[in-house]
């Protein structure tokens, strides 16, 4: 059953407790495991434009690339008893030039269980926000090529650095588990041109709630920060220009840039609420998330969601998957200004004046993500450990919706993903 081959093996990745007695160890306190993807995915429909798994990797920069699926992790699990144990993990993968080191280490954390339904973490560990928030790298523990790009690529919020506590306990025959996240983040992401920024998360707090029963798994989750994105001094030379033009003499010029000067978003609060579920019932399994991002005066504000059935005919599953993500607010049309303001900068301080507004709206935009995407692909699991996956994705940008894509020019845009990779694991 794909949930069990799914649930399974980000148990296994996830938690160093559930490591089988056959694992490779280097002791019976240590336990060495390790996971990857080879593949390649190639683009059509639109020229230029670098498709980007999730935001804290650059897009390609060709129609055919290895860059955005392939990824090798290893990761290294401790048990000191029943109570004491530790984990760190490290994933390989292409991030934008100049990225540090800590990057790419998702966990590295000591924990404790008082009891055995319930855990203490400190240090780094994954925000339990989305059903896969343990196994994004994983691919094996994927029933897809890819998370839903609509839904996981906008948020980089893998790792945070801090607190975690974690209780589970029965009720009837129903598992529940509810988990709690404090700290910080600190993680390096693409910007549209190929180029990195530093997105900064503080007063971080995550809470989760999953029910598990008779195939049956569900969760909701929340999560509030303060962040602050560093990306240059582009955004606020544009907004002490666009400052300086609507100081003009002429009546609702000023209000008519405020809204240009909102979305140039470095920072502010950032609100996220979640709900997934997933239902496997014989060779069939139902997966769907939906979640709404709230940040003020930003066109990062979305709601999003996905859905994906999955069917399984002995080593062979067929799966079928749609996802949406919709602003909460429209694209923001520039003002035409050039015949307004000629009388006052004439013609040459009109144009440079109109430029200006247009490079405020590009730049606003490049936060804004408007698609949808709906795909079909299989999964062919030809070892214990391993599984061949193919998957074709179509996708339609709405205009001035193109955040995801690197080198994207606010267009709107339909075209197709063809994924073929392998993903294996080892050692769990």
């Amino acid at each position: 059953m794909v949930a069990g081959v799914v649930m399974g093996s980000a148990v296994m990745l996830g938690h160093a407790q559930t490591r089988p007695e056959q694992s490779p160890s280097l002791d019976s306190s240590w336990n060495v495991s390790g996971f990857g993807t080879l593949g390649v995915v190639n683009q059509s429909g639109i020229n230029g434009w670098g498709f980007g798994r999730n935001i804290t990797q650059r897009g390609t920069s060709s129609t055919t690339s290895a860059e955005p699926d392939s990824r090798l992790g290893l990761q290294l699990n401790w048990s000191g008893g029943t109570q004491w144990e530790g984990g760190i993990q490290g994933v390989a993968l292409r991030k934008p030039s100049g990225a540090p080191g800590q990057d790419y280490i998702e966990w590295a954390y000591l924990g404790y269980r008082p009891w055995p339904n319930t855990r203490l973490r400190i240090g780094r560990t994954s925000s339990d926000l989305f059903l896969f928030a343990d196994s994004r790298n994983v691919g094996f523990a994927l029933p897809w090529a890819r998370p839903p790009v609509d839904f996981y690529g906008f948020v980089p919020l893998i790792s945070v650095d801090g607190v975690d506590f974690e209780q589970r306990w029965l009720i009837d025959e129903s598992t529940w588990r509810a988990r709690a996240t404090a700290g910080s983040l600190d993680t390096t992401i693409a910007s549209n041109d190929g180029s990195r920024g530093r997105l900064h998360g503080r007063q971080m707090g995550v809470v989760s709630l999953t029910r598990e029963q008779d195939g049956l798994l569900m969760k909701a989750s929340y999560s509030h920060s303060q962040q602050r994105l560093d990306i240059g001094p582009g955004p606020a030379q544009l907004r002490q220009g666009l400052d300086q033009l609507g100081a003009l003499p002429l009546p609702g010029l000023a209000d008519t840039l405020g809204n240009l000067k909102q979305n140039l978003w470095t920072g502010g609060s950032v609100t996220y609420f979640g709900l997934g579920t997933q239902y496997e019932t014989g060779p069939w399994t139902l997966i769907a998330e939906g979640s709404q991002v709230q940040v003020p005066n930003s066109l990062i504000s979305a709601r999003r969601g996905y859905v994906s059935v999955g069917y399984r005919q002995g080593k062979v599953t067929y799966y079928g998957l749609a996802s949406r993500v919709k602003p909460r607010q429209g694209a923001i049309t520039e003002p035409d200004l050039a015949g307004s303001l000629s009388p006052v900068l004439g013609p040459e301080g009109a144009a440079r004046a109109q430029a200006l507004v247009g490079f405020a709206g590009v730049a606003g935009d490049s936060s804004r993500f408007d698609q949808r995407t709906v795909g079909v692909g299989l999964r062919w699991d030809f070892a214990s450990n391993a599984a061949l996956k193919l998957q074709v994705d179509r996708f339609d940008v709405n205009l001035r919706g193109a955040a995801g894509w690197r080198n994207s020019d606010g267009r709107a845009a339909q075209g197709t993903l063809v994924t073929v990779l392998v993903d294996f694991v080892w050692g769990q």
